[in-house]
């Protein structure tokens, strides 16, 4: 209202109008001036990552902008000693990841190195793990607990916990994006215990060392000594938010014994399946 009053050089009051507004409205553009809206710089574009810890940053984003998310998962497990046969079993399951309300369901077969197969179904919801495996009752207890973490693998969590130590890892650009890579050898099971890089690897090998020392072998935490630990984590170029594509984690502890070793070892790989539009709810049967 004020723009077209100025342009007609007209008072609103008494149809004249004041000496400054008629010079106003002889003024080329006058009214233009006005209404013209004011300009604003464009925004900045978002950096490039460049170190271990930016891409991680941006991956971590990314997987939380979305729903949730489906992993195929894979995992082996084995306590070797040259000379005898292994103890070993496998695993394979799919688990849904949601990410808002964080809950997770993971299903799966562990399979023995007897050709033993056993169902197992995984659940983390408001913050409880649920665990049953093949004809047993569930159990439940919270994820601070190492045998209910030890059931639970959860790829956006990991790289939450990834991300403490994830200025330690090497970057390298691959053909569908970038890979990070942490590896680690040498340690002994003491020390290991005190890294944030090996907290995982030494809650699960604790099992499998648990049932060594029952079964007779008396190595000292000083003497178990970490062989080799690699973790790996596969991320998708910039145009997909360096989501994360695949997450691998091995690990190998060598135990003293009768003049040779015994290794412990692990491995796992999780592979993104994609968006997961669903939600995660418990059985029914769960108590």
């Amino acid at each position: 209202m004020a723009a077209v009053a100025v342009a007609s050089g007209c008072s609103a009051h008494d149809g004249k109008g004041t000496s400054a507004q008629r010079q106003a409205a002889g003024k080329p553009g006058a009214a233009r001036s006005d209404s013209t809206p004011t300009a604003h710089p464009a925004p900045k574009p978002t950096p490039a990552p460049k170190t271990a810890a930016q891409f991680v940053a941006r991956a971590r984003e990314s997987m939380r902008a979305e729903r949730g998310w489906t992993f195929a998962l894979r995992g082996s497990e084995s306590a070797v000693m040259q000379g005898q046969a292994p103890s070993s079993a496998t695993y394979a399951a799919t688990v849904h990841r949601t990410t808002a309300p964080v809950a997770l369901q993971q299903t799966g077969t562990v399979t023995t190195s007897k050709g033993e197969h056993k169902p197992e179904a995984v659940y983390v919801v408001g913050g409880t793990g649920y665990v049953k495996g093949g004809a047993e009752g569930w159990k439940k207890g919270p994820l601070s607990d190492p045998d209910i973490a030890n059931e639970v693998e959860d790829p956006l969590a990991e790289l939450d916990a990834f991300a403490v130590y994830a200025k330690s890892a090497a970057v390298n650009r691959t053909a569908a994006g970038v890979r990070l890579r942490v590896s680690a050898s040498g340690w002994q099971l003491s020390a290991a215990r005190n890294r944030p890089a090996l907290e995982r690897a030494v809650r699960e090998a604790e099992p499998t060392l648990a049932q060594l020392r029952k079964a007779g072998v008396t190595a000292t935490d000083s003497q178990i000594t970490l062989k080799s630990l690699t973790e790996t984590w596969d991320l998708g170029d910039g145009a997909q938010g360096y989501r994360v594509t695949s997450h691998r984690y091995a690990f190998t502890f060598l135990v003293p014994f009768h003049g040779g070793d015994i290794a412990v070892s692990q491995e796992v790989r999780a592979d993104n399946r994609g968006v997961f539009d669903g939600q995660v709810a418990l059985p029914s049967a769960v108590e």
